[in-house]
């Protein structure tokens, strides 16, 4: 283990990587009249609706491209590749829902008119709908209440479809990134947090190996708003701070554990959401994935139908969906509600974060050319991670395994483990 050191701070450090100057943009209002707000979560600042629905872009539907051109219709979707040849998904494809029914378009009142970065499109029906920065923007079918961001980076359209999430300026050098902790500051250059001495109650450097812990410097001519500030960093110079936390890249060799050890803490913008008790964290060979209450690797059901290069796909693993897919899976539906065992929720069990509980058909798919959930069907109570019910697999056997991952494949269906959200960079621009 690195031994960490304290010692005041005297000398000027980590000008080479942050000497540009930048205005920062870190204030979440919108301006009076925008048909949109703006909230901040683990995933970013999401624009929502009047109503606090969440919103999405569609990247496809770049409104200001000369090749522009409508794909989130009310248009069934197609079939591509093996879903041609596969008896299944023909017979599916007549009950799924066209892209349109899935998001529904945001539309513009009668009155509406082009604010700032929202513009206003007419649909093939004669609507009006809105757009951010040139993409069109939706709501989701998935999202049942407000906060609900169950489309966002699940497997649902193969057409672009994202988080719409505010455009800002950040320092250079800077970026937001997700981890298993919440929505945090981190450095581009490593992907590594940024970190502030905890308590604030003096500013320290700390070495490890020789290499110190670089404070963030502002060039004397930058601007900031919001949540940023810049701070006096000793010897004339300046420095970034995030909601008054001055801010440090860490050395290489020091682990983050051993940062957080020596006093230090990461500089985080939003917190993750709590998770139930009934859901627990393993470690497998993809990293750490939800799990049980025994330790079992969880899994989610993915599917998307008709999608293909340069044409739009829509999902077909919603409450509603025909079973068809999952069907084709598994050979039959007994087959499958033998392999694929829904996690029950138990009768005190409560939603919380990003874990909810829905009503599934158990045992499945009674007849594959109906729905994923028929209403006279047997139904168990099962936990869902952002809208998708979780299951366990019969082949494992023990914490750890995770044999169910990408089983299936074929015609766009197939099950996977459900990751906790590690170091990943958030799309804070369209």
């Amino acid at each position: 283990m690195s031994a960490i050191r304290g010692k005041a701070v005297a000398i000027a450090m980590g000008f080479g990587l942050f000497g540009a100057a930048s205005a920062l943009a870190f204030n979440l209002e919108m301006p009076a009249g925008a048909p949109a707000s703006v909230r901040m979560t683990v995933d970013g600042p999401v624009l929502v609706t009047p109503t606090g629905m969440t919103l999405y872009l569609n990247s496809n539907e770049n409104t200001r491209s000369e090749r522009f051109a409508w794909e989130c219709t009310d248009a069934p979707a197609p079939l591509a590749g093996g879903q041609l040849l596969g008896a299944h998904p023909q017979i599916g494809h007549r009950y799924l829902k066209s892209c349109a029914q899935k998001y529904p378009p945001f539309l513009a009142d009668a009155d509406a008119k082009p604010i700032g970065d929202f513009t206003i499109h007419k649909r093939p029906d004669g609507s009006r709908q809105w757009a951010y920065r040139g993409l069109a923007m939706y709501t989701s079918s998935r999202d049942r209440k407000p906060g609900d961001r169950n489309a966002a980076g699940a497997n649902n359209f193969r057409g672009g479809i994202r988080l719409a999430t505010m455009a800002m300026t950040l320092p250079t050098g800077l970026k937001f990134a997700r981890r298993a902790d919440g929505l945090v500051v981190a450095t581009t250059e490593n992907d590594r947090p940024v970190y502030t001495p905890r308590q604030g109650s003096r500013v320290l450097l700390a070495t490890a190996g020789g290499e110190e812990f670089k404070f963030i410097a502002a060039p004397a001519i930058a601007s900031v708003d919001g949540d940023w500030s810049i701070v006096q960093a000793g010897a004339g110079l300046k420095q970034y701070a995030f909601r008054g936390k001055p801010l440090y890249r860490a050395p290489a060799g020091v682990s983050d554990a051993e940062i957080i050890a020596a006093g230090w803490e990461p500089v985080v913008v939003h917190e993750a959401p709590p998770r139930p008790d009934a859901i627990g964290v393993g470690m497998t060979l993809l990293g750490e994935v939800y799990t049980d209450k025994k330790g079992m690797t969880l899994y989610s059901y993915n599917c998307t139908a008709g999608g293909r290069q340069g044409r739009v796909g829509v999902s077909c693993d919603d409450v509603g969906d025909p079973a068809a897919w999952m069907v084709a899976v598994c050979g039959d539906g007994k087959e499958c509600a033998r392999r694929w065992r829904p996690y029950i929720a138990s009768a005190k069990a409560r939603p919380q974060g990003d874990f909810s509980i829905v009503d599934i058909t158990y045992p499945m798919f009674t007849d594959m050319r109906g729905t994923l959930y028929p209403a006279n069907a047997p139904s168990v109570k099962a936990w869902a991670y952002r809208g998708k019910p979780l299951y366990t697999y019969y082949e494992d056997e023990r914490p750890g395994h995770m044999w169910g991952d990408n089983v299936g494949g074929l015609w766009g269906s197939i099950f996977n483990a459900v990751q906790v959200p590690g170091m990943s960079a958030i799309q804070i621009e369209p």
